[in-house]
């Protein structure tokens, strides 16, 4: 085990030590200041420093003047840089005379660098005719010379403005030394001499690789956001040159970090030591309990993180650098819950509510209810009305043909078929007499009765018939007008098979469809156009009976059409909605 260890242990250095590799680009420029025409794209990406050594002052001989290109992505105060990062003392460089504005580190000590992009260094006072009297080198971490005594190669246009080639011409050329990257946790000084004075250093500048993490310095409710404003205001009160300027981040009037906040403090600002360039520099993800919000960019451009409308609870607020995804800030805090935000007052607020509510549409659907039954109910009594004079119709009509058919039995001498012609009249006309009190009746009972009269009819004219029903349809369970079928039949009996007798056949099925049931009655006679069946007094009781029964249905519907289909007629009932 021990072995496999140290395996591993091995493996993880030299991925790290290859990840993290010292590179130095000596043999091209930068394309970002190659392209650069006025500055805009420089001062887009990189911050500036310029820095040569004022022990040069008192000779006649102008110094040379370093200038660095960093990244601003992220700047720590460059006032007090030596206090927060300590590390950078260690490579001093000689006593030094810098320029560089509130967005840039003075080149006495070395620059702190976060970012892959390394840092580049040019020369002003070095041009492509005086190249050959100057050399420069590498030292990584102030023991191990990396790159030897080299002249300079690459020059560029001059981007900070000197006279130091030729004290009096302005300098527009400059020598581009390379751009350097390291490891984090090493620096790399660059030293410059003149050929012929090997023992003096002309100029030198350092970098610094730090791991850097965000830090939360202050947190301020939206009940502080005075003293936010006035944080704010002293960040950046300094002018550019930064005289007189104090370290806000230890202003401790203004800045308190604090982890438990009152219910009505749900809007929290959090200030943060480092100042970044864009809002993609901070990215934050905020935890509450099994939610996420996962990492994303921060809303604003500036070193603080404003979170809204957080609800009640304990949350961890993780905070990177873009740059550093892998050196994560967490600060936890916690919002308490106030009394009307408890799961009990919820359930007591949305039970009142609830009922409240209930109790109003109540009210109110009661009386709508109320209204439109007084309404319906006249409505009702008038198609009601209509409907008992239709059926009232249906039994003289029915009796009328049952006669007709009786007497057509005895003018044959059938006196045997006449007999059980009436024992069957007299058996359908008790089942038609208890149905009549009700509108309704079970397709079981409706199917029974056209049984009844079908056997009647068959006695007569011989007939084969056949009732299908879907096995999905509760046959005993759902309801159909009474007597709505026994004139279809009766009108396919009559102006169909009748003059086929033996060979006549009739179907009677019930479908299926979804929530609809279609019915339909087909028979094999010669058939009849619609408007014969508009003739028939049955069949015009049964369209005038549909058209009141829809009147009274709501979501149901009845329809009835007919069709001729390959020598059958097809008399079809659709009843919309009926299986539901």
């Amino acid at each position: 085990m021990s072995r496999i260890a140290l395996v591993i242990l091995c493996l993880v250095k030299l991925n790290v030590c290859f990840c993290q590799k010292l590179e130095m680009q000596l043999n091209s420029i930068n394309p970002i200041l190659k392209r650069d025409t006025n500055g805009d794209s420089i001062r887009k990406y990189f911050s500036v420093t310029l820095y040569n050594y004022n022990n040069f002052r008192n000779s006649k001989k102008v110094p040379l003047a370093m200038v660095a290109f960093y990244s601003n992505n992220l700047l720590v105060n460059p006032a007090f840089v030596k206090e927060k990062i300590p590390d950078i003392v260690k490579y001093k460089n000689d006593s030094s005379n810098s320029i560089g504005f509130f967005d840039a580190y003075s080149g006495k000590y070395a620059i702190p660098i976060f970012d892959s992009s390394g840092i580049i260094f040019t020369v002003n006072g070095i041009n492509q005719y005086n190249a050959h009297d100057y050399e420069y080198r590498v030292i990584e971490n102030n023991r191990k010379v990396v790159l030897p005594w080299t002249t300079p190669k690459l020059f560029w246009k001059v981007y900070w403005m000197t006279k130091i080639a030729n004290p009096k011409e302005i300098d527009t050329v400059t020598a581009y030394l390379g751009q350097f990257k390291a490891a984090y946790g090493n620096a790399l000084v660059l030293q410059i001499r003149r050929k012929d004075s090997p023992n003096r250093l002309e100029v030198s500048m350092s970098a610094l690789w730090v791991r850097r993490a965000p830090r939360v310095v202050g947190v301020f409710s939206f009940a502080q956001f005075y003293d936010f404003l006035q944080l704010f205001k002293k960040q950046w009160m300094p002018d550019k040159y930064m005289r007189d300027m104090q370290d806000w981040t230890h202003d401790t009037t203004l800045l308190h970090t604090r982890h438990q906040f009152n219910s009505n403090e749900n809007s929290i600002i959090f200030y943060l030591d480092d100042v970044v360039n864009s809002k993609d520099a901070i990215e934050y993800n905020l935890v509450h309990g099994k939610d996420s919000t996962g990492w994303r960019i921060n809303d604003f451009d500036l070193n603080f993180v404003w979170l809204k409308n957080l609800a009640p609870g304990n949350y961890q607020l993780k905070i990177r650098y873009s740059i550093q995804r892998e050196n994560v800030c967490v600060y936890n805090f916690t919002i308490a819950t106030a009394w009307y935000q408890t799961i009990w007052f919820k359930m007591m607020w949305v039970l009142l509510s609830v009922l409240a509510i209930g109790f109003g549409i109540l009210l109110v659907r009661s009386n709508n209810l109320k209204r439109k039954i007084k309404i319906q109910g006249l409505k009702n009594q008038l198609v009601q009305t209509e409907l008992k004079s239709i059926r009232s119709q249906f039994n003289p009509h029915f009796v009328f043909n049952a006669l007709s058919s009786i007497q057509g039995l005895i003018t044959k001498n059938d006196s045997e078929n006449a007999t059980k012609y009436l024992i069957e009249f007299g058996d359908l006309m008790r089942d038609s007499l208890k149905a009549s009190n009700t509108e309704f009746s079970s397709i079981s009972k409706e199917i029974k009765m056209l049984e009844n009269y079908l056997n009647l009819e068959r006695l007569r004219f011989g007939f084969t018939y056949q009732i299908i029903t879907d096995e999905n349809i509760d046959i005993r369970a759902y309801e159909v007008p009474n007597l709505l079928l026994q004139p279809l039949v009766e009108n396919a009996i009559k102006h169909g098979i009748s003059s086929l007798k033996e060979k006549g056949t009739l179907i009677v099925s019930f479908v299926k469809l979804e929530d609809n049931m279609v019915v339909s009655v087909i028979d094999n006679g010669k058939g009849f156009s619609d408007n014969m069946e508009i003739k028939g007094f049955g069949l015009q009781l049964t369209k005038e009976r549909i058209k009141l029964l829809n009147h009274t249905l709501y979501d149901q519907q009845i329809s009835l059409t007919i069709r001729r289909k390959n020598d059958h007629t097809h008399v079809i009932l659709s009843f919309k909605n009926w299986l539901i």
